[in-house]
């Protein structure tokens, strides 16, 4: 099968962010979209899609599954060597290392062996540790040794086939975020179009909402140092501070809605406002995220950094 390529030429977080975006200024001109044959239905299920997206796991979830069997069949590997170098140490005591005892265990170079050999020699030390066994129980080896070898050396064996299991999953779950990620940007495209014929020639600040890739840098920095405060003895609105934009005449304030503890999902804008400190209403027991933009006539900032309070229970 061949595999998916990506139609977008963005990382994944901007792709969501970016269609979160247009969600928020869809639904600001949804009289102007309905007449384009954009209905409310139709915001939503892009907006569903979007969500589906920002849920669907990142690579990193994936790749840590396959670290974790590899890890734990690393650790089966160095177990197995430890108690092959126990066992092999009976031979060595009852017949010496050039002896044909000892030789038949065939562990020589083991150490560096691939692990399909390193199994195999593991397999071989407890047929022939069974075979001496009444030889060196009176030295000290016993069936648990060999038992506990075997049972190592079977983990490490099924460790291997998970590996194998958990990296085809990731490969599908490439493909599978690849397909989501090229759909969603599909519709991006589209009303990215529809958005700038709108606006062509109505509104320059409105056309650049719609604009998928920039062809110049902001000329506003990202907000920085954003705060949220926010006084449980006195249930007045949050207060959100930020150092100013140069050259920003008013702030996009975003924000979403959570358990307490749990991150945040799509955010949404809530107002613009002139200047900072912003009041704005707290949502009483859950964790409320914020993030901003700096804006003028013709441009718009990146994003500042996400903050959130945790908000109790409205005093009664």
């Amino acid at each position: 099968m061949m595999p998916v390529v990506k139609t977008y030429a963005m990382s994944n977080p901007e792709l969501m962010f970016l269609a979160g975006d247009f969600v928020t200024f869809m639904n600001r001109d949804s009289a102007e979209f309905v007449a384009r044959g954009v209905d409310a239905a139709a915001i939503t299920a892009f907006e569903a899609l979007g969500n589906a997206f920002e849920v669907f796991p990142p690579d990193e979830y994936y790749s840590a599954l396959v670290t974790a069997e590899v890890e734990a069949k690393n650790t089966a590997r160095a177990n197995s060597y430890n108690m092959v170098q126990k066992i092999s140490g009976f031979f060595e005591q009852r017949w010496g290392l050039d002896s044909w005892q000892y030789k038949q265990l065939g562990i020589k170079g083991m150490s560096v062996s691939s692990d399909d050999k390193f199994k195999s020699v593991c397999r071989n030390v407890v047929a022939v540790a069974t075979d001496q066994l009444a030889n060196l129980t009176a030295i000290g080896l016993t069936q648990a040794d060999i038992d506990a070898l075997d049972a190592e050396a079977q983990i490490m064996e099924d460790k291997g086939h998970e590996i194998k299991d958990k990296t085809a999953l990731r490969d599908s779950k490439t493909q599978e975020r690849a397909e989501k990620g090229n759909e969603l940007y599909s519709f991006v495209k589209q009303y990215s179009t529809i958005g700038k014929l709108i606006w062509e020639n109505v509104s320059e600040a409105k056309y650049n909402d719609y604009i998928i890739y920039k062809t110049t840098q902001s000329g506003l920095s990202k907000p920085q140092n954003l705060a949220a405060t926010f006084d449980p003895l006195n249930p007045s609105p949050i207060t959100l501070t930020w150092d100013l934009v140069a050259l920003a005449t008013s702030y996009d304030v975003y924000y979403n809605v959570a358990a307490t503890g749990a991150p945040a999902g799509s955010y949404s804008l809530l107002n613009n406002y002139p200047t900072s400190p912003a009041l704005v209403p707290p949502v009483f027991e859950k964790r409320n995220y914020y993030k901003i933009k700096a804006k003028n006539d013709s441009d718009t900032s990146p994003y500042s950094d996400e903050v959130w309070a945790d908000i109790p229970a409205a005093p009664a």
